[in-house]
């Protein structure tokens, strides 16, 4: 693997340092990393990979990134800048495990993001066990950089920015030695404490101030009135109105809805749609789609149809080049759906991405919400 010009980053570097203090970043630094190592990181912004490139500066980073994200032109130009190597989501890569062993080899640190996706609401998604594997077959010191307010300041639902303070706390938590005598439900365990975080509930204690901005496709996280219970919210300037009752919310300086937390709203959904679906054997959830896959070095559109998903499966009926296909895809086996909210929900297979684009900026998240509950169902994990 080439590597980068080091003079190009240090000055990059200093320039992203910069930057992030200006986004509101302060970084509080318990550890002093000294490679090999591996920093794992929470994930709930775009620019999280900058706020850890920042946090880790004058030492560089090397990213196990999307490999989706190496497909857009401009962004795939500056994660090869970086030397960032590329991971298919949810399941086995050998080819990037073996990438990240060769730069921990040579004294490198590696930077993961276990939830393999950005929260929708800034709370910790869950991590794959095989992070646990992982950790234990590197055999190096184990450190965590944790983002805290990366979510009220670059919300992933929203590209605006809502200025205000992000605190990264840089912390060592497994060192090599003990990586040697701790089990793997061990090493899991610590790091899904230690990574866990949760932005509402931080800043119901803190209280920083965030400058309040348009809050435009909120509505594809926040989709249900808390009045009537109608699916259809709606977003204008700072408010969310529902197209049913007319109730109108306000986005404050503090991240809450009408003074209630994006969290426990978002959690009320969930329930709302667990007992559609326990009450209802033949629940389905459809829309219409357009299907966009890799092509030619590009995540391109190749077909589309309808995607369908009930208590049994994921379907898909449409065309893939002019072709009519059925596809089907199990829900027992796949534990999420990772979202660009609003637009659509992604299903990844061997190396194939089929990425589900809808129209409806609501259905994205109640697909995943649905999807997430079936799955539990299907694993015997409902109480």
């Amino acid at each position: 693997m080439k590597r980068p010009n080091w003079l190009l980053f240090i000055t990059l570097g200093f320039l992203v340092k910069i930057y992030s203090f200006f986004k509101g970043q302060r970084i509080i630094r318990t550890a002093k990393i000294k490679g090999p190592a591996i920093v794992l990181s929470n994930h709930t912004s775009f620019y999280d990979f900058i706020y850890t490139t920042a946090a880790i500066y004058p030492k560089r980073v090397t990213y196990l990134a999307a490999s989706k994200m190496f497909y857009d032109p401009l962004l795939g130009f500056f994660l090869r800048l970086a030397r960032a190597i590329p991971k298919s989501l949810f399941q086995s890569d050998p080819v990037s495990t073996m990438n990240a062993f060769r730069i921990l080899k040579q004294k490198g640190i590696v930077s993961i993001f276990p939830e393999g996706q950005i929260s929708p609401i800034g709370v910790t998604q869950p991590i794959n066990y095989a992070i646990a594997k992982l950790l234990k077959k590197a055999k190096v010191n184990v450190y965590i950089a944790k983002h805290q307010g990366a979510y009220l300041v670059n919300p992933p639902w929203n590209k605006k920015t809502f200025r205000g303070r992000i605190i990264t706390n840089v912390d060592f938590i497994i060192s090599k030695e003990q990586l040697l005598d701790m089990s793997e439900q061990q090493i899991f365990d610590v790091v899904k404490e230690k990574l866990h975080f949760n932005t509402s509930e931080f800043n119901h204690d803190k209280k920083f101030k965030y400058k309040p901005n348009d809050i435009t496709n909120l509505e594809s996280v926040i989709y249900q009135c808390p009045k009537c219970g109608f699916d259809d919210l709606k977003s204008r300037t700072h408010e969310l109105y529902c197209t049913q009752c007319g109730h109108t919310m306000s986005y404050d300086q503090y991240g809450k809805i009408d003074g209630k937390r994006i969290d426990e709203l978002y959690h009320t959904q969930e329930q709302v749609m667990q007992k559609m679906i326990m009450n209802n054997p033949d629940f389905k959830l459809e829309s219409n789609v357009k299907l966009e896959s890799f092509k030619d070095k590009r995540l391109v559109e190749v077909g589309e149809g309808v995607l369908t998903l009930d208590r049994n499966e994921y379907r898909y009926s449409g065309t893939i080049n002019q072709e009519k296909v059925v596809l089907k895809f199990d829900p027992k086996i796949i534990a999420s759906l990772p979202s660009d909210l609003g637009r659509n929900i992604q299903i990844y297979e061997g190396y194939i991405i089929y990425q589900f684009v809808i129209d409806k900026v609501t259905l994205p998240t109640k697909f995943v919400i649905a999807g997430e509950y079936i799955h539990t169902l299907c694993n015997n994990k409902v109480k």
